[in-house]
């Protein structure tokens, strides 16, 4: 098995256990307060991370700065509250999940052709329809 695909399911095992977690708190929370102490907490402890290990940030390309803050900035008012917002108001947040990740591949497959030249091959493609096809089976009734 490819390094890649350990980390990958790796990845998928934490993201339904934060999904649980989210589905849980967006019921008592609203997004701003979950937020002021999830980035409060987060930062405390990577700062206490890189003062105990010693570790020294590399320095940011100026170039990457913008790029950098383009990506918080849609990650904390776009993704993350539209993602909150789906486990609040969704009774099954396997649903809610599916509705974002099924549509999140698509879209990833077809950026990474158009941007990275990726080739199109029929697994790929065959791939695609079963993640349409389960997502729907999934979200609809």
């Amino acid at each position: 098995m490819e390094l890649w695909i350990k980390y990958s399911l790796i990845a998928a095992v934490f993201l339904s256990l934060k999904n649980m977690i989210s589905k849980h708190l967006s019921m008592k929370y609203e997004y701003q307060d979950y937020l002021i102490y999830a980035i409060s907490i987060s930062f405390v402890g990577l700062w206490l991370c890189v003062f105990i290990t010693g570790y020294e940030p590399k320095k940011i390309e100026k170039n990457d700065l913008p790029i950098i803050l383009f990506r918080i900035i849609i990650v904390y008012l776009i993704i993350d509250p539209s993602i909150y917002s789906a486990y609040q108001t969704c009774n099954n947040p396997g649903k809610a999940s599916c509705m974002i990740v099924a549509p999140e591949i698509i879209l990833t497959f077809l950026l990474s052709v158009i941007f990275f030249k990726s080739k199109i091959e029929f697994s790929g493609l065959l791939g695609i329809l079963f993640v349409i096809t389960g997502g729907y089976l999934i979200s609809y009734k």
